[in-house]
């Protein structure tokens, strides 16, 4: 089973080897083969990831053009269930851009790092609309080595301080370990 395992995680790495290496943008539904520790144990699946997030963040002040905003909420994914969500992101209003770090946390205390990477885009009277790449960073329990990357797309009320995202994507961690680290 673990070999099994093993060689459906590198499939997709195999097949992508054999393709036209001409440069592409990023695809959230590629899958990774693991590496390090994770493959040594060789209990690491690949698993496609989504969901949403109800999140609420102070409101923002209207002058700066860079700002950091809190966001912390809760999640219903595939792979955690109903999980605690936190993180900052730095806001640059003039550019319409956005970068932060995330966490999310599972029910039993496991946690799930994430850096993000966006754009941010007026979308009607305090509402801005938002599209951000998620790439999984590690975290603790069975997320130690945890590796993927997940498309987020939502929107902001500005004015009342709430976001709704879906996320889509895959991730690829050791199931089996339960250690808390």
């Amino acid at each position: 089973m673990r070999n099994a395992t093993l060689l459906a995680a590198l499939l997709p790495l195999v097949l992508a080897a054999c393709t036209d290496s001409a440069p592409t943008s990023p695809d959230p539904t590629a899958r990774r083969a693991p590496s390090g520790a994770s493959a040594a144990r060789g209990a690491t699946t690949v698993r496609p990831i989504s969901g949403s997030c109800d999140l609420t963040f102070a409101p923002l002040p209207s002058s700066p053009p860079i700002i950091r905003q809190t966001d912390v909420g809760t999640c219903e994914l595939s792979h955690l269930g109903r999980a605690r969500f936190e993180g900052v992101l730095e806001l640059n209003l003039a550019a319409g851009t956005q970068r932060g770090e995330r966490t999310l946390t599972a029910a039993n205390g496991d946690v799930l790092r994430m850096v993000s990477v966006g754009t941010s885009t007026p979308s009607g009277p305090g509402l801005v609309h938002f599209v951000a790449t998620l790439t999984f960073v590690g975290g603790t329990g069975r997320f130690a080595d945890a590796t993927g990357e997940a498309r987020s797309e939502g929107t902001a009320a500005v004015t009342t301080g709430t976001t709704h995202l879906t996320l889509d994507g895959w991730i690829a961690y050791d199931a089996s370990d339960r250690s808390g680290r």
